[in-house]
């Protein structure tokens, strides 16, 4: 199965009710369920006459199938690409010690097999929960390119310690990492997790090397900060990657699954609208545990502003967005700063886009 193909999946459970919430679930999701096995002949049957495509395929059973046992799951390993087993009702047999609850949710249902699909091995037996935190996690990713993403980030994690909350800004954008170069720094992965750059406000970069570390990462980072502020990039293809299993799309996924929330940061332009319509409508159809909010950036003056913002929150209200914000272009400002590899509060604290950004780090911190 290739690394960004989205998995076809066979259903092996008896439960109507059980089998009818894990294929409606997927289906939305966007993956094929290419047969529903009511017996475990139908599905060895089946196997059997679709062996190629049984091969690329996930197979999700349950204990209460019919004529199962863990000796003839063993014996169909090789036939099929993985397998998840689910306790359902009360036949749960001792000889299945590795089966999963069947979750509740539809979110926690696909972070189950979203995770077991990009590392099958690195899972325990019960459904992945998000950890209890002190810390309040952001993600912000770009609907399509330019959008001002990595600015945005930046100031909003100094204008959060500004306000004296200790906050852990993360370069996660591993395609096109922008952080250390717009602050004119060298050696963000040095030998400590992360690096203190102002009072309250510290930096840190995820590197290949580190990526297989993030869970364990992110837990020492919730522990020591009160907000963490991750810059993830463009977050178009957004529902291949939660299935991706290398290691560029790690925090990414990460995020999805486990942060307080994913901020999509879009252009006021044509082109922007046209890249954000096209993320929420994969949105729509992608079960996320984060919480949704939208920002609005460079938007223009006047008349022609309100219209680009008319536009924006008639394409994103479908969603119910936790927040919807929008940042007023100020080219000047944004320049002197890049020029000067420096926020905008050290720069011009009077401009416009200064505000807003800080207006949304009061809004977060309440």
């Amino acid at each position: 199965m290739s690394e960004l193909e989205m998995p076809v999946v066979i259903t092996a459970i008896a439960s109507a009710e059980a089998e009818g919430f894990i294929a409606g679930t997927l289906f939305a999701q966007g993956w094929s369920i290419i047969f529903r096995a009511i017996d475990w002949d139908s599905l060895e049957s089946f196997i059997h006459s679709n062996q190629e495509v049984a091969r690329g395929a996930l197979l999700l059973f349950a204990s209460d199938l019919p004529g199962i046992s863990k000796a003839k799951v063993d014996a169909i390993a090789s036939k099929i690409s993985q397998s998840i087993g689910f306790s359902v009702g009360q036949q749960l047999s001792s000889e299945f010690t590795q089966l999963h609850e069947l979750p509740k949710a539809t979110t926690d249902l696909v972070t189950l097999v979203r995770g077991f699909v990009r590392a099958p091995l690195l899972h325990g037996l019960s459904t992945p929960q998000r950890a209890d935190r002190k810390a309040h996690v952001v993600g912000l990713g770009s609907a399509g390119s330019y959008t001002g993403c990595t600015m945005v980030a930046i100031n909003l994690a100094m204008e959060l310690s500004i306000l004296e909350k200790s906050t852990l800004l993360i370069e996660g954008n591993y395609r096109a990492p922008s952080i250390a170069n717009f602050l004119a720094m060298r050696n963000i992965s040095s030998d400590s997790e992360w690096k203190s750059i102002a009072p309250h406000l510290s930096l840190a970069e995820i590197t290949q090397d580190h990526a297989s570390e993030i869970v364990e990462f992110m837990v020492r980072a919730a522990e020591e900060f009160e907000y963490i502020i991750i810059d993830l990039g463009s977050i178009s293809g957004l529902s291949n990657r939660l299935t991706d299993r290398r290691w560029t799309s790690t925090m990414t996924t990460w995020c999805c699954d486990q942060a307080d929330e994913l901020m999509i940061i879009s252009r006021a332009d044509q082109l922007g609208a046209h890249r954000l319509a096209q993320v929420v409508e994969l949105l729509k159809n992608t079960s996320l545990r984060a919480s949704l909010s939208f920002i609005l950036n460079m938007k223009s003056p006047g008349k022609r502003g309100e219209n680009e913002e008319a536009k924006f929150l008639t394409c994103t209200t479908p969603l119910k967005p936790i927040r919807v914000r929008s940042i007023q272009k100020d080219s000047r400002a944004v320049v002197a700063a890049e020029d000067e590899r420096a926020t905008l509060a050290e720069i011009n604290v009077r401009s416009n886009v200064r505000k807003s950004i800080a207006d949304l780090a009061r809004e977060l911190k309440s």
